[in-house]
């Protein structure tokens, strides 16, 4: 999850693998396991090891609420006040339509769709953090995937306060923990794509050809993020993109981009680094560097325990879908 205070800078919160909630700070790792988080409603403030910072009052209680969904899902204690529930949110999906949830003064949930009603009373919502999908009683929207967890937060939140059945996947509820599995023998190289969106370490699904050329070089726009996505060719130009938690593509099957040249090709090998809209980063995947899509597939599905299916394999992109 990602906030600018009001000092305008940009702070990331994300849970690896272990469980542990991590802080950067512009790109550089400030605290490396958050142990507790205090609110302050009345100044809009977060305190936590390192200090205090403040969010601005256009998306205060959005991202309060979205923070405060983050460290109940890592189990850190939260301290001083409660988020205030929202009177209403509006979401741009990703489809760009401009979504708005109103609590009325007869306490329902109205919904509106461009600025038309949609629906005169929400009854039912259905989340999936796999994919930011919401179903309700008109069909089905997704979130965006830089603002997932601060929008379905204030959701469940305006949803508590208008009796609506919620099912699904609960934004509160604490996430197990995942236990990495390494292959026996020496480590693999790794090869991370450090950023890619904010709330979760987005996959983009779209191949590089696919997004849309601007007018300077190795920088294209992703109709999908929002986002200009920027081609690099050396892990120096990857890590000056990222700590500007830019979306970064490029040439996976290039040595010399993330990883370290091996002397022989049995030594080679590529870790992929995953994770969800949930904030949860997955266990590192450990493979060839000749794996083929299947082998990303299979090992996925025995390790997480679940089916991956890899949306598209090709120039500098990795599209994955959970």
């Amino acid at each position: 999850m990602d906030l600018l205070d009001k000092d305008g800078d940009c702070i990331h919160f994300i849970i690896d693998a272990s469980g542990k909630l991590k802080e950067y700070v512009n790109g550089k790792l400030e605290i490396e396991d958050v142990r507790w988080l205090e609110y302050s409603a009345g100044s809009g403030s977060i305190s936590d090891a390192k200090g205090v910072f403040q969010l601005q009052e256009q998306d205060q209680v959005e991202k309060a609420l979205g923070l405060h969904a983050l460290a109940s899902r890592a189990g850190i204690d939260w301290r001083g006040d409660a988020p205030p529930p929202p009177r209403s949110l509006l979401i741009t999906d990703t489809d760009g339509d401009r979504l708005e949830f109103v609590f009325n003064e007869d306490g329902k949930l109205q919904e509106f769709n461009n600025g038309e009603v949609d629906l005169e009373e929400v009854t039912t919502m259905c989340f999936k953090f796999a994919d930011g999908s919401v179903t309700d009683d008109t069909g089905v929207f997704t979130l965006p995937p830089r603002e997932c967890m601060q929008k379905v937060a204030a959701l469940y939140a305006l949803a508590l306060q208008a009796g609506i059945r919620w099912t699904g996947d609960h934004p509160l509820q604490a996430m197990p923990l995942c236990v990495s599995v390494q292959p026996v023998g020496s480590e693999p190289k790794v090869l991370d794509i450090e950023n890619c969106a904010g709330d979760w370490e987005y996959e983009c699904p779209k191949l590089w050809e696919s997004l849309t050329p601007t007018d300077v070089p190795n920088q294209r726009f992703c109709s999908v993020c929002k986002e200009n996505v920027y081609f690099c060719e050396s892990i120096e130009e990857i890590n000056a993109h990222s700590m500007q938690r830019r979306c970064v593509a490029f040439l996976a099957r290039e040595a010399g981009v993330g990883a370290a040249s091996a002397t022989t090709k049995d030594s080679r090998g590529l870790s992929l680094h995953i994770a969800l809209l949930s904030g949860e980063e997955l266990p590192q995947l450990s493979l060839p560097a000749e794996a083929s899509v299947h082998d990303v597939k299979k090992v996925g599905q025995l390790v997480l325990g679940f089916r991956v299916r890899v949306e598209g394999l090709g120039f500098g992109v990795l599209g994955f879908r959970v």
